[in-house]
C-alpha cells in the first residue's frame, strides 16, 4: 500500500504507548484493519521489524524502541511550529485531554474547564474522571490532577497547592460510641478508610506533642470520596477527608468535626504531566489558568 509516512509514524507512536492496536483504532477514528496496515507499511518501507505481536501482547523490537523515540521526536517537533503559528494568532486549537480524580473534578475542575472553553473557543477538551491510576502516557492524556502523595516518578509535577483535612464522624455516631480525645483513642472506633491513599490505615497528625501516627480499622473501606462521606453520614464510622468534600455537611452539622486539636496531614493537589522536550500552548495555558484560580505558590518559571 501507498504509505503516508507521517500518519503511519503517528500511529506507530500510539500503538507503541498503548500496546493495543484497538485502542488506538478507537482513538484516532480509524479501523483496527487500517491502523495495522498502517504499522505493517511502515516495517515494509523501513525493511525493519518494529514490533513482536501475538494473540496476547504486542512488544517493541529493539528497533521499534529506537524508532518509537525519532517518530516521537519528530511528531513533537511537528506539533511544535504548528503552536508556534497558532501562538502568533493568539488562539489556543486542537484537543485537550484531561484526568481528574471524580469528585474534585466535579466540584473544581469540570468549572474551570467550561470557563476556560469560553476564552478559547476553537479548543475543544476531553475531560476523564476516574479515580483509578491513569497511564497518562497509555491513554493519551495531555494532564493529571492528581489528589494525594504522588505514586509516578516518570512524570513532571507542578504543586498546586495543599488542602486541609478534617476528621469528622455524625452526631449519631459519637453518641453512641463516644469521642475519641486524642488519635490514639481512633484504635478502638470504626474508622472508614480510603483505599487510594498510600497511608490507607495509618492516619497522620500534628498536636501539641508533635507527629502522631495511628494504625486504624474498621468495617468498611473504598475508593470513593463520596461514599466515604455517605458511610459517615449514615454513621457507620469516622473519616478523615478534604474539607472541599464535607463543607455541605459541615454547614447543615451532618457531620460534626473531632480532635480539634489535631490536624490530620493535609492533601497534595498536583498537575502532572509526560515528561518531553515540548510541552503544547494549550496544555501550559491550562495549567497556568488551574495555578491562577486554585493558587499555588509555584515559580513562573514553568509558564
Amino acid at each position: 500500500m501507498a504509505i503516508n509516512l507521517l500518519m503511519a509514524m503517528a500511529v506507530f507512536r500510539r500503538v507503541a504507548e498503548t500496546g493495543n492496536f484497538s485502542e488506538v483504532a478507537q482513538e484516532l477514528k480509524l479501523s483496527q484493519p487500517t491502523v495495522s496496515k498502517q504499522v505493517a507499511a511502515l516495517e515494509n518501507h523501513l525493511g525493519i521489524k518494529l514490533m513482536h505481536r501475538s494473540t496476547r501482547q504486542l512488544k517493541l523490537t529493539e528497533a521499534g524502541k529506537d524508532y518509537y523515540q525519532h517518530c516521537r521526536q519528530i511528531i513533537d517537533e511537528i506539533d511544535e511550529n504548528e503552536a508556534n503559528i497558532r501562538q502568533n494568532q493568539s488562539l489556543l486549537s486542537g484537543t485537550l485531554r484531561i484526568s481528574t480524580p471524580v469528585k474534585y473534578g466535579e466540584l473544581h475542575i469540570a468549572p474551570l474547564v467550561c470557563e476556560f472553553l469560553k476564552l478559547h473557543p476553537q479548543l475543544k477538551i476531553d475531560l476523564n474522571m476516574d479515580d483509578h491510576y491513569v497511564d497518562l502516557v497509555k491513554e493519551g492524556i495531555d494532564l493529571a490532577v492528581r489528589v494525594g502523595p504522588l505514586t509516578d516518578s516518570s512524570m513532571v509535577a507542578r504543586k498546586l497547592g495543599d488542602f486541609p483535612r478534617v476528621t469528622v464522624a455524625s452526631p449519631d455516631y459519637l453518641s453512641r460510641i463516644g469521642v475519641p480525645k486524642t488519635p490514639r483513642d481512633l484504635a478502638t472506633h470504626n474508622c472508614i478508610v480510603f483505599t487510594l491513599l498510600t497511608t490507607q490505615n495509618q492516619w497522620h497528625y500534628v498536636g501539641p506533642n508533635g507527629s502522631e501516627k495511628v494504625q486504624v480499622s474498621g468495617s468498611f473501606t473504598t475508593n470513593n470520596p463520596s461514599t466515604m462521606k455517605k458511610a459517615a453520614l449514615e454513621s457507620i464510622g469516622i473519616i478523615v477527608a478534604p474539607t472541599w468534600l464535607l463543607e455541605d455537611s459541615l454547614r447543615r452539622g451532618e457531620l460534626v468535626p473531632i480532635l480539634n486539636d489535631y490536624r490530620a496531614t493535609p492533601m497534595e493537589i498536583h498537575i502532572l504531566y509526560p515528561e518531553r522536550r515540548f510541552v503544547p500552548a494549550r496544555v501550559r495555558q491550562f495549567m497556568k489558568f488551574l495555578r491562577d484560580r486554585l493558587g499555588t505558590e509555584q515559580s513562573n518559571k514553568d509558564n
